[in-house]
Parts: C-alpha cells; sequence; structure tokens
C-alpha cells in the first residue's frame, strides 16, 4: 500500500529535514501569512537567495519558512536545482492562492489606513512598457492627477520581461506592455488593446542599416531584453524561423530598457524591438528600423492585472483614463501620435480574458 507522501510526492529531505515532534507540530499549525509571502517572492524570483535579497532576509529565514510550509502541506513544493528552485504542481497550485491571500491583505491594509487617516496618501504602482510611456503617458497621467491629487503614482518605464515578475509577487498593482503566451499568464488577466511588430534596430549610421536580410547581421553583436523562459521563443522569432542558428558569442543581456537603448544608440550592436518604440520622439532621430525580408510574429500590447482580485479604486481611474486615450488615439493631432500610430494596429471591442 502506497503512503501518503509516495502517492502525492515525496518531500525533498534536503528541505524537510525536522524531527518526528517538529513534524506533527508542524502540520497541525495553521499556513502564515509570512510563509505565503516566501512561497510567492521565492516563485516570482526564481531562487531562495535572491528572494532573501529581495526581502530583506537571511536565506537561512526563508528555508526555514518554506520546510514549515511544506511540513503543513505534506506534500513538496519546491525542487531545487544548481541556479535554484523550481515549484511542483502543488507548489504552483498554493503560490496563486498565495498571492490572491497577500493581494487581499494589502487591500485590507489600504482600507484601514483610510480610516485611520482620511488624509494617508495612498499609491498606485504601475509598469508600463517604454513605447506606451512615451506616447499617451503624458496625457494620461495629468488627468489621473487631476483626478485622484491624493494618490501616488509609481511607474516603472521596463520591457514587459521585467515587469512581470513584479506584478506577480504584488509589488505593482497594474502593467501596461506585451501581453505573453498563454503558459507565462497563469493567475494574471489581460485586455488586449493593440497589436505592433517587431523590428531589428540599429543606430543611424551604422554600417548594416541598410541590409536586406538577417543573415547579413549574424556576425553582429545584439543586445537583448529577455527573462530565461523567454530566451527560446525570442530566438525562435529572430533566427530559428528563418532556418538559422543563433550566434550565441555574439547575444548579450541588459536588464534595463534605458542601457539597452543607450547601447545601441553609442555603439555598433543591435537590438530588437517594438517598431511603434522606434517611432518614439526620444529615439526616431537616433534609431532606425533595419527593413528586413524576413517576417517576425507581432505582439499584442494590453492592460495587465492579477486575476482573482478586484482592482482598487485608484487603479480602477487609472484604467478608465487610459482606455479613453486610446480610444481618443486616431482622432489626436498629436505629431508623435500620429506617426507611432503608423505602426500599431488598435484592436476593435477589445475584452478582459482571464488566464
Amino acid at each position: 500500500m502506497q503512503s501518503k507522501n509516495t502517492r502525492h510526492g515525496s518531500i525533498d529531505r534536503r528541505c524537510l529535514s525536522l524531527n518526528g515532534n517538529a513534524f506533527l507540530h508542524a502540520i497541525m499549525k495553521p499556513m502564515k501569512v509570512h510563509q505565503l509571502r516566501y512561497l510567492a517572492v521565492v516563485a516570482s524570483e526564481g531562487s531562495i537567495r535572491a528572494a532573501a535579497r529581495k526581502l530583506g532576509v537571511t536565506q537561512a529565514t526563508i528555508t526555514q519558512g518554506l520546510r514549515e510550509l511544506e511540513a503543513h502541506a505534506q506534500i513538496a513544493l519546491l525542487t531545487r536545482h544548481g541556479g535554484g528552485v523550481n515549484l511542483t504542481p502543488a507548489g504552483l497550485d498554493l503560490v496563486v492562492h498565495a498571492q490572491r491571500v497577500l493581494a487581499q491583505l494589502r487591500q485590507a491594509d489600504d482600507a484601514l489606513a483610510r480610516h485611520r487617516d482620511s488624509a494617508t496618501p495612498q499609491r498606485l504602482s504601475v509598469g508600463i512598457t517604454p513605447w506606451v510611456a512615451q506616447t499617451l503617458m503624458p496625457v494620461t497621467v495629468p488627468l489621473f492627477r487631476q483626478a485622484l491629487p491624493h494618490v501616488q503614482l509609481e511607474m516603472f518605464d521596463g520591457l514587459s520581461a521585467l515587469v512581470y515578475p513584479r506584478l506577480r509577487e504584488g509589488s505593482l498593482d497594474l502593467m501596461i506592455g506585451r501581453i505573453a503566451p498563454d503558459s507565462a499568464m497563469h493567475g494574471l488577466q489581460a485586455l488586449p488593446l493593440c497589436s505592433y511588430e517587431m523590428t531589428v534596430t540599429a543606430r543611424r549610421g551604422h554600417p548594416r542599416v541598410a541590409a536586406t536580410s538577417i543573415v547579413e547581421l549574424l556576425d553582429d553583436d545584439w543586445i537583448l531584453n529577455f527573462t530565461p523562459g523567454e530566451q527560446a521563443s525570442l530566438m525562435d522569432n529572430l533566427f530559428h524561423q528563418h532556418g538559422l542558428e543563433h550566434p550565441l558569442r555574439h547575444i548579450h543581456l541588459a536588464h534595463s530598457a534605458s542601457l539597452m537603448l543607450t547601447l545601441v544608440q553609442r555603439t555598433d550592436m543591435l537590438t530588437f524591438c517594438p517598431w511603434p518604440l522606434v517611432e518614439t520622439d526620444g529615439l526616431r532621430h537616433s534609431l532606425a528600423a533595419i527593413q528586413l525580408k524576413e517576417p517576425f510574429h507581432s505582439h499584442v500590447v494590453g492592460l495587465i492585472r492579477r486575476s482573482h482580485e478586484a482592482p482598487s479604486h485608484a487603479a480602477t481611474v487609472f484604467i478608465e483614463i487610459f482606455l479613453a486615450q486610446v480610444n481618443a488615439w486616431e482622432s489626436s493631432s498629436d505629431p508623435q501620435l500620429r506617426r507611432v500610430l503608423h505602426t500599431v494596429d488598435v484592436l476593435d471591442s477589445p475584452q478582459w480574458v482571464s488566464y
């Protein structure tokens, strides 16, 4: 007869080293908020070391909290590997609930703060992909400030690959950026707004700015932005779908949109970025989209938030104002907005989709 641990996947004894009495004590105690927080941040950061740095605690503290959580669950939630940890199927299920609990506690804290002091400042944290930040935000932000002057805006101007982890672990309330493949959208909700093309980009005057095929660019250095989980799809879009091997020794990674763009502007490095970004006022005089014969997969940008979590009043107002600007985009007389509009297709009648 199989034991319960055999049926459900044995607990990693390197991670669960409690003696019998401690184990019984752990499983009789309810899950603690700090344990759920540790699990959620480890899931978003990918390792215990990174989670400890994020939370400002020791690795031993997080490890002990996760041991107790696994003892309570009586099933393994994490598996270790050389680069960090992965969630087991049980861990993936639990982290969704952990994120909901933590989000509800943040909302409760906000509600209590409003009761304690009606003048207590509120905060709305939004991650915004660079081309949207440079086009629609200069109109959206002043209108939001007029509507809710007591709310402090915290905005992250970053590429979607870097914003998703912040959204998942709760340090962001909302994201305006590229909607990821379905497999990477678990626990999230998205409102698709417009589609856009990707393009290989170089500084104006680059020796290969007149190239017509990506084959001509295989010996150049590239500076790209991607998470480990996105590398395969990015390499497929750029190279593999065209029957080419990606030039690994020429590919470099930037964890900052501004750093990536600065290097492209100031060196002969190439990048792969949204075409609307190249048409913004801040970049169109220094960067050029290389007109290649190879097609690339398009992407969709939209509003993204956590599923099963009611948006705050501030988030609701921000979304309404932003959507109004998207709807008014086609009739805008602003030269930059008109120019960027030529590189995107605004979607008709978008609907929220939960994953």
